[in-house]
């Protein structure tokens, strides 16, 4: 123990900076797939617990031998994410195999929070690069788990509950029901996210066969400002044609709250045909409007844009 504590307190700054490089690393990867997570948490093993471990454990040899030195807790909000965060770690880091493991898949009749837990290095390609060289050889875990299940582990460890042989008898079947409980509202909630996202995929048809039965909510005024071929047309003849604007087509919905359909619904506009029809009839008052917000000065400018001067702008004006 003297020998691994000694170690550990030689590498620790090496521990706690690639802690941080884990995070940045971490948080870059899942922006580039375009996977938004709840939360990401990393830490190093402090000395006091390593110690209760290495006594615990009575099998580690060298600092080498302990795998979740480092831990880097990955907390997403839907369940079919935690799969897709997996092929990413798989893809992007060596697994240790031997000491990763699915805790998902459990036996129904045990307790126990339901987590994926990999043992990994960083690959060759990347410890050549000089922020990573010092990181060669070091093991570090990843957890990955839902709200659901991160909820589930920490209210069981504020419980001071450690295995099923500790509960008793009179407290297992209300953990059998909690449990089961929040893994069907796990599935539920993937079941309500790919609902939502149907609709959102069929709303642009929708709104070309019937733009009068489609009221203005967040994903139809979304996919008005987004799709529409009215709005498009005008965009790209004004943004870029006399204003040299680059079009960013990916964040349009930042800029559509409760506060935004609201402040339409008040205009007297509540279906999508209203507004296609408010759009089209006030197209000179908007580009006049755009002409005392915008210099030709290279900037970007969001696709949809034109809906948001068209409602803050031209109507609200129009009304007062």
């Amino acid at each position: 123990m003297s020998a691994i504590l000694k170690e550990y307190d030689k590498n620790k700054d090496v521990l706690e900076n690639l802690d941080k490089s884990l995070e940045t690393l971490i948080n870059s990867l899942l922006k580039q797939k375009g996977i938004k997570v709840h939360q990401i948490q990393t830490r190093v093993k402090d000395r006091d617990s390593l110690e209760k471990k290495i006594l615990a454990k009575q099998k580690y040899k060298s600092l080498d031998d302990i795998t979740d030195i480092v831990g880097v807790r990955i907390i997403t909000y839907f369940d079919d994410e935690v799969d897709q965060i997996a092929t990413l770690i798989e893809e992007e880091f060596v697994i240790d195999q031997d000491n990763s493991v699915d805790k998902r898949k459990i036996d129904s009749d045990k307790f126990g929070y339901r987590s994926l837990h990999y043992v990994a290095n960083l690959k060759k390609d990347r410890t050549n690069l000089p922020e990573y060289s010092s990181y060669k050889e070091q093991k570090f875990e990843f957890q990955i788990r839902t709200i659901l299940q991160h909820s589930w582990a920490e209210i069981e460890h504020d419980l001071g509950y450690k295995g099923e042989f500790e509960i008793p008898s009179t407290a297992k079947r209300t953990f059998y029901r909690v449990a089961a409980l929040l893994e069907q509202a796990d599935i539920e909630f993937v079941k309500l996210k790919s609902t939502i996202a149907d609709y959102e995929n069929s709303l642009s048809q929708s709104i070309k066969n019937n733009p009068s039965q489609i009221e203005i909510n967040k994903a139809s005024l979304t996919s008005f400002m987004s799709k529409n071929d009215n709005v498009i047309n005008f965009e790209n003849d004004v943004f870029i044609g006399e204003y040299n604007l680059v079009i960013e087509e990916f964040n349009i919905e930042n800029y559509v709250d409760n506060r935004l359909i609201n402040q339409i619904k008040n205009l007297g506009i509540e279906n999508v045909e209203q507004l296609e029809n408010a759009y089209l009839k006030n197209e000179k008052a908007t580009r006049e409007a755009l002409k005392l917000i915008f210099k030709p000065e290279g900037r970007s400018m969001v696709r949809g844009g034109s809906v948001l001067v068209l409602i803050n702008y031209v109507l609200s004006n129009e009304k007062g």
